[in-house]
């Protein structure tokens, strides 16, 4: 699994002697951001306005600091974090900007975080078995797609239907492997939100691994 954003630090400047500030604010945050693993994770971009002109300021998700910077001559604060780490699911998460020397001065705003995952339920099945694909952080466009590939060559591909928001889950059954007859041998099932396969894709995705064995005849 990879993630192909990069990840950000808030921009942060010392600036002008300080003016008054207004009441601070912070612009809404999307939908949701996805955690890989506990070094790749999605940036979050955080702007906020009405903070006292050159002054610094604390970045904290869900009461943790992340980042500190100071605000512009405009009050204004803007850069981006680290989504927080997510090791499965998701679930909500605050972002919070609070002047260092005058903490009442801080504004708030929500999303959600969510593991960008995929598993087929149950695990071990026939290719011809209809089987659960169960996915969450495919939010890269509004289809997602599932390709089969063995040997390096694509073979299949086939739709898993639109993710749900906001954390673009996928819940469909489908075959395990629609092709009649697969072949015996490993094969690398690929799920992203592109309709044509590419081994690079530029949407994140999940790989894995599915072997087709040989069944015996059943003895006379």
């Amino acid at each position: 699994m990879r993630l192909l954003r990069p990840i950000l630090g808030v921009a942060a400047a010392i600036l002008l002697a300080p003016q008054a500030a207004q009441a601070a604010a912070l612009d809404p945050l999307g939908a949701c951001y996805r955690s890989v693993d506990s070094e790749t994770r999605e940036s979050v971009p955080v702007h906020g306005t009405g903070f006292t002109p050159g002054e610094a300021i604390r970045v904290s998700i869900d009461g943790a600091v992340v980042e500190e910077g100071y605000a512009d001559t405009n009050g204004e604060v803007s850069g981006d974090v680290p989504a927080p780490y997510q090791e499965g699911g998701e679930r909500p998460f605050t972002v919070t900007v609070t002047e260092a020397r005058q903490p009442a001065n801080t504004a708030s705003a929500s999303s959600r975080v969510t593991a960008l995952t995929l598993r087929l339920s149950p695990q071990r099945a026939a290719p011809s078995d209809r089987v659960r694909f169960v996915g969450r952080g495919f939010t890269d466009d509004t289809e997602v797609f599932a390709h089969y590939v063995r040997k390096g060559k694509l073979r299949k591909t086939v739709s898993l239907g639109a993710p749900q928001a906001p954390c673009g889950r996928v819940s469909v059954k489908r075959r395990q492997i629609p092709i009649k007859r697969p072949a015996v041998g490993r094969w690398r099932l690929q799920v992203d939100n592109q309709p044509t396969y590419s081994a690079e894709p530029v949407s994140v995705y999940v790989r894995l691994a599915i072997a087709v064995r040989r069944v015996p005849r059943p003895s006379s």
